[in-house]
């Protein structure tokens, strides 16, 4: 007899933010050590070194602000309260927060008000 199991397929990973961020800096590290070796060695004596390697050092500072930009931006969550129903206003970088109406506790999960337990 063949015994036959299912396998769920795992999911695979996503390029949430942390990877942004970690990929970005890895790529402005690359292109920053590149431009430097590239200006140090053949700079020496031409102007070749210096054209490629300038270049080079200023993508290495730039290209990870440009790729982390997501990061920096915030939206504005309008909703209502859970217990009372008050409008309330913030961000989606606030974590949790008290309703000025009712006082409860209430946690902002994925741009949602979730009452506290």
């Amino acid at each position: 007899m063949t015994e036959e199991t299912s396998q769920k397929a795992k999911p695979g990973r996503t390029f949430d933010s942390a990877y942004g961020f970690s990929f970005s800096i890895a790529v402005g590290l690359i292109l920053f050590i590149a431009g430097l070796v590239i200006s140090l060695t053949l700079g020496q004596g031409t102007n070749i070194g210096l054209i490629f390697g300038i270049p080079l050092l200023v993508a290495g500072l730039i290209i990870p602000i440009f790729m982390m930009r997501d990061l920096f931006k915030t939206n504005e969550i309008k909703e209502p309260c859970p217990n009372c129903g008050t409008i309330i206003r913030t961000s989606d970088a606030t974590l949790q927060l008290k309703c000025t109406n009712c006082q409860k506790v209430i946690n902002v999960r994925e741009g949602q008000f979730v009452l506290d337990n």
